[in-house]
């Protein structure tokens, strides 16, 4: 696979556009601005990982590993692909890497219900009221129809096909909805199952061989990642990336923002070297809940002017991790390599 990113040396003292982090919301701006003909710049803090360079052992996956409690602010190497952060009232797993969490998320691409957006806190242009037996419609319209549309047709969500062989998972899992009295359906993913060759923006793709190995990394080319879609799609059209980039803050002077930078995995951190400064006359901050928020507080401290509710409100994207065991039924939930 050809690479995305570009050696730190060529990178520019001055762009248009800094995009910060490389996740959904990085990756689809990067796409868009750069689509719209801006001079766009990526800066990701995770390394550039290609189908083929994912852990596929444990000593491989332990290595890649790195955590942040209270008391120990950093274990492990800060490029280490899976990052843990571990705290009393929330733990938080994301990915560090080019293409963000969506390296090592589940890919299920669901839209929310309508009833989601009943909640007051969301942003009035969010919220679009829902009748009343709209909770288990998900075809349901909301006020991003258009954009779920758009980004549907560049992840390439689809449900696990009836023509895979059967996952004991799945069966388990409608055998308890039955049990509930709850709807069951296939959810559709960011898997690639048709595709043999270039895809949609010229990356090849091979179809799914049934691993089990997405969250850990799909060494096959077929987990639609956004370094599958929307990240070549940016670098197609102009966009420079450039990894082992840890943005510390943001500040603004004069009519520019700077953005002050810590460049990893060259050994300039062992000796404390001085921080590298590019401008920009826009910023876009999409280093995910976490890192955006860190950046942001970051730079509070060096003057900018924040809301008081940053770092607030923080709640989980609804995921549940459920454990069985001396179950019944054979579920064989583990990813084999």
């Amino acid at each position: 696979m050809a690479r995305l990113s570009s050696p730190i040396e060529n990178l520019s003292g001055h762009y248009t556009v800094v995009v910060v982090g490389s996740g959904y919301g990085a990756a689809i701006a990067a796409s868009r601005l750069a689509r719209a003909g801006q001079q766009v710049c990526v800066l990701e803090r995770g390394r550039e990982f290609q189908p083929g360079e994912y852990p596929n052992r444990t000593p491989q996956a332990l290595a890649e590993m790195q955590s942040h409690t209270p008391d120990c602010p950093q274990i492990g190497s800060r490029t280490g692909l899976y990052d843990f952060h571990i705290h009393p009232d929330i733990s938080v797993f994301v990915g560090c890497g080019l293409g963000g969490t969506s390296l090592v998320n589940a890919n299920v691409a669901l839209r929310a219900e309508p009833r989601v957006f009943d909640d007051p806190r969301w942003p009035r242009e969010l919220r679009n009221p829902a009748p009343a037996d709209a909770t288990l419609d998900i075809d349901h319209a909301t006020p991003l129809e258009e954009d779920y549309t758009r980004a549907e047709e560049m992840l390439k969500p689809n449900p696990y096909p009836d023509t895979l062989p059967e996952i004991p998972k799945l069966d388990a899992l409608q055998k308890s909805a039955q049990h509930l009295g709850q709807k069951f359906y296939r959810p559709p993913i960011n898997v690639n199952f048709t595709v043999e060759g270039a895809n949609h923006v010229g990356v090849e793709q091979h179809k799914c061989t049934d691993c089990g190995d997405c969250v850990t990394g799909c060494n096959y080319a077929a987990k639609n990642t956004l370094i599958m879609n929307y990240l070549p799609d940016a670098a197609n059209h102009g966009a420079e990336i450039f990894t082992e980039v840890s943005v510390r803050w943001i500040e603004r002077k004069t009519d520019q923002w700077v953005i002050q930078c810590e460049v990893l995995g060259v050994g300039r951190e062992k000796f404390k070297a001085p921080l590298l400064a590019i401008s920009a006359d826009v910023v876009v901050l999409g280093a995910g809940t976490l890192g955006s928020t860190e950046i942001l507080l970051r730079s509070a401290q060096h003057g900018l002017a924040v809301s008081n509710q940053l770092g607030q409100r923080f709640t989980g994207n609804g995921d549940v991790l459920a454990f069985g065991y001396n179950t019944s039924q054979a579920i064989n939930g583990i990813g084999w390599g």
